[in-house]
């Protein structure tokens, strides 16, 4: 055996050893350590929950699909959210909240894959969720225009992401371009869509287990199209400044990162 056939041959032994999903185990802890200590910061309030703050995790979890892509991100992603529930016990949102970070990270990587058709698998999770989401609400006796009105932010998003034209856009805006307003436009869309797939995933068990009365349903509707649109707002900035700080250094890149 050549010294170059040795080389390579260890070179991917190696590497498979130390990867999930084609990302190094060490992006994926270091990822997941992040996502832990920003349950510690509150972004927002919780609603007929049981938390004092909504975790600013929900900001940056889409980003973590990106960088990771669609295997190692929702790892990473639960991870860090199932221990910063245990350390910051005040930002915790139950026992499935780890689905609102799993879900955006993989919504995003897989969009974001070269396959492009892709974007279809986190798609038809999130409208049968959502569908599943108003039997749950009727049972319990809310009407279809308060649901709606819940759930309408998810349905924008459900839509845009839906129109090739915006879809491909984004993606090539994100894999080619730099800093500006163009990539962070494309950034927004492609994070709204993981940001209320995330949260469409955490509704629907979350309402089973515990269902929150009618009353907190209208307060609901404002909150839930504001945060969803800061979230995505300021997590595709931060993924913005992340892309174009990696593209200039010498870190290896995960083999399904999505930039």
């Amino acid at each position: 055996m050549s010294d170059q056939s040795h080389s390579q041959e260890t070179d991917v032994t190696a590497k498979a050893g130390v990867t999930i999903g084609g990302a190094p185990v060490a992006y994926t802890a270091i990822l997941a350590a992040l996502v832990a200590v920003l349950a510690f910061i509150p972004a927002s309030v919780v609603v007929g929950g049981m938390g004092g703050g909504w975790p600013f995790w929900d900001v940056i979890t889409p980003a973590v699909g990106l960088l990771l892509g669609p295997i190692a991100g929702p790892i990473a992603a639960a991870i860090g959210v199932v221990v910063g529930g245990v350390v910051a016990p005040y930002t915790n949102l139950g026992p499935w909240g780890f689905l609102i970070g799993a879900m955006a990270a993989f919504t995003v990587a897989m969009t974001l894959m070269p396959r492009r058709s892709m974007w279809y698998v986190p798609w038809v999770i999130t409208a049968t969720l959502n569908v599943i989401y108003w039997f749950q609400a009727e049972a319990y006796g809310i009407g279809f225009g308060l649901w709606w009105s819940n759930v309408f932010t998810v349905h924008i998003a459900l839509i845009l992401i839906a129109i090739p034209q915006v879809r491909n856009w984004a993606i090539a805006q994100i894999r080619t371009g730099g800093m500006g307003a163009k990539t962070f436009s494309a950034f927004a869309v492609v994070f709204f869509f993981g940001s209320t797939a995330g949260i469409q995933a955490n509704w629907v068990p979350a309402f089973a287990t515990n269902p929150w009365p009618a009353e907190v349903w209208p307060a609901l509707v404002v909150i839930i199209l504001v945060e969803r649109v800061v979230f995505t707002l300021v997590g595709a900035l931060i993924a913005m400044a992340l892309v174009t700080a990696l593209r200039r250094s010498n870190m290896a890149k995960a083999d399904m990162a999505g930039y």
